[in-house]
Order: C-alpha cells, then structure tokens, then sequence
C-alpha cells in the first residue's frame, strides 16, 4: 500500500482490520482498473457514542471512481468513468469553513455521473480535509460543460 494511503488511514484513527481491508480491495482495483490508483477516502460518520462508523471505501484514478459499499462486512465494488462526465456536484457542510476542520465539522457531497448513475460521500472532524480534496482534485474539473 502506498505511504500516503497508510498516512491518510492513520489520520482518520482506521484499525488494523479496517487497513486490512482496504489492502484487500486496493489489490482488486489494481487488477480492475487500467490506471494508477492515485487516491483513496473512505465515507464515514459519527455515531451517537461519538466512534466513527466506516461505511464505504472510494478510491480514484485519472478517469474512474471506484467504490466499495460497505466494504468492511461486504464485497460490493463498482467503477465508473468521471473524465469530463460528472454533471452534478453538490457541496453541504456544517461546522467547516473549507480549512480547518473540527470536531464538530462534517461534509456531505454528492455527484452524479447520468441521471442513474451518483454517490455520495461523507465526512468528519479532520476527514472533512480529504474529502474537500478529492472533491476539487476529482468532481470539479470534471463537470460537463
């Protein structure tokens, strides 16, 4: 697994299962996909008792966004193209001002691809960071005109 995978689990406090788990399925994509995975981020939330609960894992290539839903308890991974096809982005957030995140931060964005074809992706406390990141690195620049 690349350092920076390894460093951005550790940020969001990922367990030894949970980096096992994406190592799993990164070996899956590289097999799947044509590209270099350059990215990777995994939607969370915070629950009621204040522990993260992980819920999918996205991982990013020049041209596709690959998701793998629930990817702790299931195997269950898609790809899709984004190179100039996104047609929509939605940004919602709360407790965040775009820089610094909190504890009480949280980013929720959503994007399509076609009418069919969407996700979305959630955030917390300094999570919040990454998904802004990957939002302007992989959704904008690829909005249709």
């Amino acid at each position: 697994m690349k350092a920076e995978f390894v460093s951005y689990l550790n940020s969001i406090s990922a367990t030894d299962q949970v980096m096992a788990r994406v190592e799993i399925i990164l070996n899956f994509y590289k097999e799947a996909c044509p590209e270099d995975i350059m990215d990777i981020f995994i939607c969370e939330t915070i629950k009621s008792d204040g522990n993260r609960e992980y819920q999918s894992l996205w991982l990013f290539s020049e041209k596709y966004a690959m998701e793998a839903k629930n990817f702790l308890i299931q195997d269950d991974f898609d790809i899709m193209p984004i190179k100039n096809l996104m047609t929509y982005c939605d940004v919602q957030k709360t407790e965040y001002d775009f820089n610094n995140a909190s504890e009480g931060s949280r980013l929720l964005v959503k994007i399509s691809v076609t009418h069919m074809l969407n996700g979305e992706l959630r955030a917390s406390k300094a999570n919040c960071n990454f998904l802004k990141s990957i939002t302007l690195k992989y959704f904008v620049p690829n909005l249709r005109e």
